[in-house]
């Protein structure tokens, strides 16, 4: 069967010649021989006194209505052997082009993810020593931004053939996993010195300009190095080393290398752990507020609360914002956390007393965020909670991003009822520019003025002191404790300060621990 999809221009012929042949003998075989056995067996009358021309003009017409007879399908079967070969040949040609493409990268050249994973199995299967270096090109998403998918395959394709050099010098592999990732394989020991030496010459050769470019631009690669000898004896774990290793050189500046580490990645998982269950939190309202006591002065009658978030996990133990701050900012997820504070918290302060207030800190991204006014104005609303009773406290932070924004927002609340603070002043960017354009109704001063021993800095406080009576703004000292009576409540009050904060009037406490401060005075013994 084969031998018809071999080009063969006498193969017809030949089998016309066999056909003709055939039905010649036949015929011959028939007149002097068959046909008179076939009649007497037969029992039929048969003359065999024929002419022996006239037994050759049977066989010579039988022949010639034979051939007559195979032109037809002479035809149709040239044809059809055609067909067959040209079909075989598109069936080799898409054969080769499948395999082809089963083991090689269509854009790079390069060998594709699934021949490199059966590579790295079938080595770790033979117990035989296999380093995988995973490179991740750096800024490549720049230069399709820039210049279109066109010209990112043709740097693509310039890097494979970097690559591909590397991995011929150094006995190596040059694989494509996809995107823009590519990975260099040894199916050899090779020392962590050497190893170095070849991570680097990768790191300098993709730096370099490149060519095919629109423009002569640089790239860069992040590489990190996985082995079988010490890392990971199976192929998927062996790859998720390197793409550990590699994430660490990402999130270190790029361009640069790391061997797996396992510790690094203990801690990376700790992280992921860690973002997992406060997204948890921040859905199931595990983020709860604790409220620390202001108290206005001389007087030191509580006044109202500062809304402090506290993660309750489920092992019982209570977390500090220090512990989940960053990482809610880093997720984006403080707007959301926020608004789950003011609603527990306004919650709780609806079975307070009227007069008592509640002041929470609000991030600069939120202050700016234009739609910040009216989804706080409304969410006060849900909780039929006086405007009057609550206060914003604002970072000087917030201050230096976009001073318009903050401005608009600010006086949007501000016209409402609520009282605006400047949190931490003095430490930070403030000016008596921002103090006067922004809408700021009080400033807290620093508990880092008041810090043990810092007596020296009381005249700025003093300075403060009367740079708020100016600008007929209230003041809130931070961070007033134990160690500071008696003389420092009774300074601020004779100074000019309005309110105070700090251990020395209550820690942070649930609202369940709050009974206490329903009166209106404050009585410590109690608490």
């Amino acid at each position: 069967m084969n031998d018809l999809h071999r080009r063969n221009p006498c193969r017809l012929p030949v089998l016309l010649m066999i056909a003709v042949s055939t039905v010649i003998g036949l015929s011959v075989l028939w007149e002097f021989k068959l046909e008179g056995w076939v009649m007497h067996w037969l029992a039929l009358p048969y003359d065999a006194d024929f002419e022996d021309a006239e037994r050759w003009r049977f066989v010579l017409t039988s022949t010639g209505f034979s051939l007559i007879s195979l032109i037809v399908p002479t035809i149709l079967l040239r044809r059809l052997i055609a067909n067959a070969q040209s079909s075989f040949r598109r069936l080799k040609q898409a054969q080769a082009q499948t395999e082809t493409l089963a083991t090689y990268d269509s854009l790079s050249g390069l060998v594709n993810r699934r021949i490199f994973m059966n590579m790295v199995r079938n080595q770790l299967g033979l117990r035989r020593p296999a380093a995988v270096m995973l490179i991740d090109l750096d800024h490549f998403k720049a230069v399709n931004d820039q210049h279109g998918h066109a010209a990112g395959d043709l740097v693509l394709f310039e890097i494979a053939r970097r690559l591909e050099s590397i991995a011929d010098d150094n006995g190596g592999v040059a694989v494509r996993l996809g995107g823009d990732e590519f990975c260099l394989l040894f199916l050899n020991f090779k020392h962590q010195t050497e190893l170095c030496q070849i991570a680097e010459a990768v790191v300098v050769q993709l730096s370099a300009p490149l060519s095919s470019a629109v423009e002569p631009s640089a790239l860069g690669a992040t590489i990190g190095i996985s082995r079988s000898w010490t890392d990971a004896q199976e192929a998927s774990a062996l790859l998720h080393c390197a793409d550990t290793a590699m994430y660490r050189g990402k999130k270190s500046g790029r361009s640069t290398f790391n061997f797996y580490d396992s510790e690094y990645e203990r801690q990376r998982r700790a992280q992921a752990d860690l973002e997992l269950s406060l997204k948890r939190a921040v859905e199931e309202d595990e983020i709860v507020p604790y409220f620390q006591p202001i108290v206005a002065l001389p007087s030191q009658e509580v006044v109202g609360f500062e809304v402090l978030a506290r993660w309750l996990k489920p092992d019982g133990s209570t977390s500090t914002p220090a512990e989940f701050i960053p990482v809610l900012e880093r997720l984006g997820l403080i707007p959301v956390m926020t608004r789950s504070l003011i609603r527990q918290a306004c919650r709780a302060a609806n079975r307070w007393d009227d007069r008592l207030r509640l002041s929470m800190n609000v991030s600069a991204t939120m202050v700016t965020d234009v739609l910040f006014p009216d989804q706080l104005l409304n969410q006060l609303r849900e909780e039929h909670f006086a405007f009057h009773r609550f206060e914003v406290e604002i970072t000087e932070e917030a201050l230096v991003g976009n001073l318009d924004a903050a401005q608009r927002n600010l006086s949007k609340l501000h016209d409402h009822g609520i009282t605006v603070a400047l949190d931490d002043f003095g430490i930070g960017y403030s000016s008596l520019y921002h103090l006067t354009r922004l809408s700021i109704d009080k400033i807290k001063i620093d508990r880092s003025f008041f810090e043990p021993g810092q007596t020296d800095h009381l005249p700025m406080v003093e300075a403060i002191l009367g740079m708020a009576r100016s600008l007929k703004m209230q003041v809130t000292a931070e961070g007033v404790e134990e160690f500071h009576l008696p003389h420092l409540p009774s300074w601020l009050a004779n100074s000019g300060c309005n309110y105070a904060q700090g251990y020395l009037y209550g820690r942070p406490k649930p609202a369940s621990s709050l009974f206490c401060y329903t009166h209106s005075s404050f009585v410590q013994q109690a608490c």
